[in-house]
């Protein structure tokens, strides 16, 4: 039986901005090949070639691109087909789900609009269109009235279901999933990785998934194929690639998601408990619906970040836990209890908390979206001490603060825009904008949940020596229970609003509690936990 798809001696090269130039290649002689109802994982790290060798499967390159070798769709070669011959297949025989589902989807068109939309440009809507659109919500789980709502109005995982029902929508024969689950906490992301399984399962479909998480692959995947610089390093069975790893970039992206209770992996022998520098006592924080409804986002939550500690505090999307971290930022006001620094309550006035935010900085989750961009790296990391009136060796103190979040020389970065960046080099930047004032506490919210393997790795260890360099305690809020693991010394586990387990990590993610933890703890994905 001919495989759906096939690439033979595959190379994408980008051609540089001058006819002479040499280009850039990004692919390099890749094979490999994808049969109905076979699932291949293509794993490797930002800047690898997978996306690009995912992408030249329906030619959604850019035109600098050139492509070599043969890439077989149903035994035709893509390169060779018209305009007209791609239109037909896009969608009909091969579908993307884009990464970044909240990007991917148009905001001012409602879900429903969105899903049918492939259907119309195919002639594909025979009988009631709007049936057919309910039929695909069911499909992904969700309920048919959906489709009237807009993409704003749904959570990351409706968004990522959204785009599987329209990758799904004229029924095609190999889906393409790019990083489908990337910043989904861990149980919406199992929820995905089972949907995605068991559509396979039901319908036949080839599937290639494309993500940095081997972990992630081994899950969904029969088969996993590791790149690096443009080359396919590693190919085999899941299980073996992940639990055996050959390739020395194999070896680092399976060790880059640690196991929880695995002690390779476990970076701190925690930190002495000390007295209470920032604390929740008693914080409930309630909102108004647009119904005029009071939803209650966190209720009671006590909660203490010692000296020198770092404090994970884990749940998943929804549970309250970034508005929970707000509060103890002095960007929302709690309804009721308090928030204390160093014992003191926090001050109401703007003066009063432009002096507390010298002393508690945020990180945030997207570097690229915190980061404005017209401004240089020295302007971004100079503009707090802008803010607060800090004039005395302002450029000492950039640099200062870029070397203490590993960026050396610092001059060298004084002068680039954020776009000249890597992702990595991006979340350094804002660590550094918030090192610069010289700070007692960092608030980070999910700081490594857009980051690659690799980068990953390394901004934990950074985080792990300001804390031994700074006398750093660091509040840190993920849905990544392996990231806690890593580097925190206590667990705070969060549900609807509620706090429901706190200690040590190692009582609370080796011997939980509660009946939440333990399905947080489930919902990580493992190589004995195969869907597909």
């Amino acid at each position: 039986m001919t495989p759906i798809l096939q690439f033979r001696d595959v190379s994408v090269t980008y051609r540089g901005a001058q006819e002479t130039s040499p280009g850039t290649a990004a692919v390099c002689g890749v094979s490999l090949s994808l049969g109905e109802g076979e699932t291949l994982g293509l794993a490797g790290e930002s800047g690898c070639g997978k996306t690009t060798l995912a992408m030249s499967v329906l030619r959604l390159l850019p035109s600098s691109a050139r492509i070599d070798g043969e890439v077989l769709l149903d035994g035709q070669d893509v390169r060779e087909m018209t305009f007209g011959q791609l239109r037909a297949v896009r969608w009909a025989s091969a579908s993307v789900v884009f990464q970044g589902a909240m990007h991917a989807l148009n905001p001012v068109r409602t879900i429903g609009e969105q899903i049918a939309e492939p259907i119309k440009l195919h002639g594909r809507a025979n009988g009631d269109l709007r049936m057919r659109v309910a039929e695909l919500l069911a499909q992904v789980e969700l309920p048919a009235e959906r489709a009237d709502a807009y993409p704003h109005e749904l959570s990351g995982g409706q968004k990522q279901r959204v785009m599987i029902a329209m990758a799904l929508a004229c029924e095609p024969r190999l889906v393409i999933a790019d990083e489908p689950t990337t910043a989904l906490d861990v149980v919406v992301q199992a929820q995905i990785l089972d949907l995605m399984g068991r559509l396979v399962a039901e319908r036949g479909i080839a599937l290639l998934m494309i993500s940095h998480d081997l972990s992630v692959l081994s899950v969904s995947c029969e088969r996993l194929a590791v790149m690096y610089q443009g080359q396919v390093v590693e190919h085999g069975p899941s299980g073996q690639v992940m639990t055996e790893p050959q390739h020395a970039h194999s070896q680092a992206l399976a060790s880059a998601f640690p196991t929880v209770g695995d002690p390779r992996f476990r970076l701190t022998e925690g930190a002495p408990s000390g007295p209470a520098l920032l604390s929740a006592e008693a914080v409930s924080v309630d909102f108004t619906s647009r119904s005029g409804q009071t939803v209650r986002a966190v209720r009671g939550v006590d909660l203490a970040v010692g000296e020198n500690e770092i404090v994970a505090l884990v749940g998943q999307s929804g549970s309250g836990k970034t508005t929970l971290a707000r509060t103890m930022l002095g960007l929302q006001q709690p309804t009721g209890g308090a928030v204390r620094f160093d014992g003191v309550p926090l001050p109401t006035g703007s003066a009063g908390l432009r002096e507390y935010r010298k002393q508690v900085q945020l990180v945030l989750q997207d570097p690229t979206g915190a980061l404005n961009p017209r401004h240089t790296v020295y302007e971004a990391v100079a503009e707090g001490l802008r803010i607060h009136g800090i004039a005395d060796d302002e450029r000492g103190r950039v640099t200062a603060a870029l070397e203490a979040a590993e960026l050396r020389p610092a001059e060298k970065f004084f002068g680039r825009l954020p776009q000249e960046l890597s992702g990595g080099q991006r979340q350094r930047v804002v660590i550094a904008g918030a090192l610069v004032l010289e700070p007692r506490v960092l608030i980070a919210d999910e700081p490594v949940a857009s980051l690659d393997a690799t980068v990953r790795g390394e901004i934990l260890a950074l985080l792990l020596r300001l804390r031994v360099e700074r006398d750093l305690s660091t509040l840190v809020i993920t849905h990544d229970l392996g990231l806690a693991w890593n580097i925190a010394d206590r667990v705070a586990v969060m549900y609807q609003g509620d706090l429901v387990e706190v200690g040590p990590v190692e009582q609370v993610l080796l011997d939980p509690k509660h009946d939440y933890t333990k399905a947080l703890l489930a919902a990580v994905p493992s190589v004995e936990r195969r869907v597909a």
